[in-house]
């Protein structure tokens, strides 16, 4: 475990292949575990053990590659996982995520420094399919961005989603009416409960009471109205906490699925991905934490 940090936060970031760093779903490259503003608020959570599944071992900000190809290949062969490696078929099911595979991972540089880290993970060829990523992670004042490059290694055509997991919390506070996520980019939802304790609110969500149950909601990309081109931003605010973090991806949009449970919101926006051998793909997730 490592950090950066500026003046107002401090981030801490697990080495890949370290725990909790060592799941066979999450991209292992920048798996952030904890954000402190001014020494005071803290915004992440762990992945609950009431959810519909088992536990995927998810915590934070940590990001994930939608691409399964292990219908490729036979019972006892690798297929890529990207993000985390080469994982081992152990049954004649598509991969599940939650389930605990025998992985060879990808090989990934970390070179850190006060306030930024950079991780490189290294292409290894499977299938035909194989991508290099650099990913930097810095902080500047209340500011940690996040900024990723893709590129194609492999020999075939790849289509590819890429979402981060926002694992968030606002010091751990019990879900409710004084949490207010707003996206003035959706169609306004209106003041109905939408899903279990999920109410709409306006552009946006709150919570109708507390729960410690999971629920979720899906917005489509026709649902999505951005006025500056591949910019998607949100809101996570409580103002009994006194404290908020504001979000804005800069992605090729293509879905955005919200679901919370006890004191955690997770908003996942996915990002589009079309490469053909060679081509690369770069895009920028910042997130600003300040007091309300």
């Amino acid at each position: 475990m490592f950090e950066i940090k500026s003046d107002r936060l401090r981030v801490e970031i697990a080495h890949p292949n370290e725990v909790p760093n060592l799941t066979t779903r999450f991209d292992r490259a920048g798996f952030i575990t904890e954000i402190v503003l001014d020494g005071v608020h803290r915004f992440c959570a762990t992945e609950p053990n009431n959810l519909s599944h088992p536990s995927s071992g998810g915590r934070g900000l940590c990001s994930e590659y939608l691409f399964d190809v292990s219908a490729e290949v036979q019972v006892g062969e690798p297929f890529p996982k990207f993000g985390v490696g080469l994982l081992k078929k152990f049954e004649d099911a598509p991969y599940t995520f939650w389930k605990r595979y025998e992985a060879e991972p990808y090989r990934i540089r970390v070179e850190e420094s006060k306030n930024i880290a950079r991780f490189i993970t290294e292409p290894r060829l499977c299938m035909g399919y194989a991508i290099s990523q650099k990913k930097e992670i810095l902080v500047m004042d209340n500011m940690l961005i996040m900024q990723i490059t893709v590129k194609n290694e492999g020999e075939k055509p790849i289509s590819i989603r890429e979402y981060c997991h926002n694992f968030l919390t606002i010091n751990s506070m019990a879900l409710g009416p004084d949490y207010k996520i707003r996206m003035d980019s959706i169609q306004n939802r209106g003041n109905d409960v939408l899903s279990g304790h999920i109410k709409g609110d306006g552009h946006g969500f709150t919570f109708a009471h507390y729960s410690p149950s999971p629920a979720s909601v899906k917005v489509t990309p026709e649902e999505i109205q951005i006025s500056s081109p591949k910019i998607f931003e949100w809101s996570m605010i409580n103002e009994a906490s006194g404290a908020r973090v504001d979000v804005k991806d800069e992605i090729d949009i293509c879905g955005m699925t919200m679901w919370c449970a006890d004191h955690i919101v997770s908003v996942e926006t996915f990002h589009k991905l079309e490469l053909s051998p060679g081509q690369s793909n770069s895009w920028q997730r910042t997130w600003i934490f300040d007091n309300v």
